[in-house]
Formats: C-alpha cells, sequence, structure tokens
C-alpha cells in the first residue's frame, strides 16, 4: 500500500505546481499608423513594442509599422501606445496655436483589423494608447477623417 501513496502524493504535489505556475501571455501584433495630408514629416515618432519604448526622429508621413506588443490593451509598459510630434523647435504656446492651427495629424492602432484608438489633433502632439478605446469625430474640420 505504502507505493501507492507516495504515487498519490507526487501526482497531488505535480498538480499543485501546475496550479499556481504563473499564466504566461502570448504576444500579439499591432500596428501603428500616422498619416496627415498637411504634414510631410515628423519631429519626432515614440512607439512601444515586447522591448521597450523606441524614438524616431525626423520621420517622413505616412508612417506605418506592425510589431510586437505583449498586452496592446494593457494600461501598463506593456501595453500599445503611439505619440506623434510635429511641433516646430523654436516654439511657445502662443506660436504653436497660430503655425500649427489646421495641420492635423492623425495617429492609429489596430490589432489586427481591429481599431484600437484613433487620435486627430492639429496642436503639435498627438498620442494613441492601446487600453483607452478611442475613435476620433470631428464635424467642423474633417483634417485627416476618411
Amino acid at each position: 500500500m505504502r507505493p501507492l501513496s507516495c504515487g498519490v502524493a507526487a501526482a497531488t504535489s505535480a498538480l499543485m505546481v501546475f496550479a499556481h505556475a504563473p499564466v504566461a501571455y502570448a504576444e500579439e501584433l499591432v500596428t501603428y499608423e500616422v498619416f496627415s495630408d498637411r504634414v510631410g514629416s515628423l519631429a519626432a515618432l515614440e512607439y512601444r513594442d515586447v522591448t521597450g519604448k523606441h524614438e524616431l526622429f525626423g520621420v517622413a508621413l505616412p508612417w506605418r509599422l506592425t510589431v510586437p506588443v505583449a498586452d496592446p490593451t494593457s494600461p501598463t509598459g506593456t501595453g500599445a501606445e503611439i505619440r506623434a510630434d510635429w511641433r516646430p523647435p523654436w516654439r511657445t504656446a502662443a506660436t504653436v496655436g497660430r503655425v500649427l492651427q489646421g495641420l492635423f495629424v492623425t495617429v492609429r492602432i489596430y490589432r489586427g483589423d481591429e481599431l484600437l484608438c484613433e487620435s486627430i489633433l492639429d496642436v503639435g502632439n498627438v498620442t494613441c494608447y492601446g487600453s483607452v478605446p478611442h475613435r476620433s469625430v470631428n464635424q467642423s474640420f474633417p483634417g485627416n477623417l476618411p
């Protein structure tokens, strides 16, 4: 009877290890997209993938990139995010408002065909986060709206 009880104890221990093992999440591909009908390039662009944040300078538009992200809709450092900056280097609050008015830039994040976030602004800086579902609607000045 002793060998049977040792086998049951070993099987129970193995099940307990698997029951408490951390859950592994598969990476998902997201596509970042930035475009404008009036702005030709960005001063800077920042995006996140599984290795962290990346910053690019002097980025020509339109721009598109598909990368793996640990958890696209997470609000933590593993989530999808993009930031585009097209403000001039000599900017002040007053000049940005006058100089960039009407110069809309659109940023989007897709997971497959699903649009997670879209943001359209003409203030020189625009962001999108996979954890904050958003779709821009601008009836007064359509800018880059499809």
